[in-house]
């Protein structure tokens, strides 16, 4: 199905009603992105065919640029980042451009940019779930605008984030504040790499309190919202049940660390066959559905 297809489909209540007239509609909100995550999911292979493969991105010309001022319009901006490994940067198989007013951070010129994948900040040449999130979000009525930066890395175990890509992700947080960007979200989906290490729980739950200890000593206060996510079939990952109580059990309120949705339900019909792990086109907008009723 194309990507038109998909976001055609896609219910826009923009004029449903008052958004401050109660809870209900939120909660409503958040149960349909919850729902339409899991079903995109796991109805996937009535839509793609099975044999359907990753598609190599890399040979293809960057997309051009344009240029959005970055500074926030209002309150109803979210600034939402991307931490964590490829499923959080651009692997998934097909590009998509946003259509609302979603704009891309990048910190290598501290400049915003009309949101399309691949997006600017992250490795790889694919799509990110980033951008359907901010569409599916302005769509829904939660934020009238949406700025997201990935500053996610393929293949990065916790231990890594915290030492060889420190610097790299210390840079993108200086750049954030020199652009006067305040994150309101940040999204970490992490936990196949050390899904085939051998983390012990305890472990992953220090290392995760390290990594988000260095964005608050940064000034940053916007919560911290953790996956569960292990799945990476192509590795025969054999430290799942570790990791994935390990990202239970580092929800924290002093951290203000929250739980974040369980990716691992993307099954292989939302995934590229060859790995059972980068999402295909129905994956990633699955993967933004299950974001978006998570955050708040």
């Amino acid at each position: 199905m194309a990507a038109e297809q998909i976001e055609e489909s896609t219910p826009r209540d923009r004029q449903a009603g008052p958004r401050s007239s109660g809870v209900m509609i939120p909660m409503r909100r958040n149960l349909a992105f919850l729902i339409g995550g899991v079903l995109i999911g796991a109805i996937g292979s009535h839509l793609v065919s099975p044999r359907s493969s990753q598609i190599n991105l890399t040979a293809l010309p960057p997309l051009p640029r344009i240029e959005r001022p970055c500074l926030p319009d209002s309150d109803r901006t979210a600034v939402i980042v991307l931490l964590g490994q490829s499923n959080a940067a651009n692997y998934g198989n097909t590009r998509y451009s946003a259509r609302e007013a979603v704009d891309n951070f990048d910190p290598a010129s501290g400049k915003c940019f009309a949101a399309a994948d691949p997006l600017l900040g992250a490795d790889g040449a694919g799509g990110n779930f980033g951008t359907r999130l901010g569409d599916l979000l302005i769509q829904a009525g939660r934020y009238d605008r949406v700025i997201v930066a990935s500053f996610a890395v393929e293949g990065a175990s916790l231990s890594a984030l915290n030492n060889e890509h420190a610097e790299r992700i210390d840079r993108a947080m200086s750049a954030l504040q020199a652009a006067k960007l305040r994150p309101t979200h940040f999204l970490v989906q992490q936990g196949e790499k050390d899904a085939i290490l051998t983390t012990t729980q305890q472990q992953y739950v220090s290392l995760l309190h390290q990594f988000v200890k260095r964005f608050r000593a940064a000034g940053f206060d916007a919560p911290f919202y953790l996956s569960r996510t292990t799945k990476c079939d192509v590795y025969a990952p054999t430290n799942v049940a570790a990791v994935r109580a390990a990202q239970l059990s580092a929800v924290n309120d002093q951290l203000n660390i929250r739980p974040g949705p369980d990716t691992d339900l993307i099954g292989n019909d939302g995934r590229n066959p060859h790995d059972g792990c980068h999402m295909n086109e129905l994956g990633t907008l699955a993967n933004a559905a299950l974001w978006g009723s998570f955050i708040r």
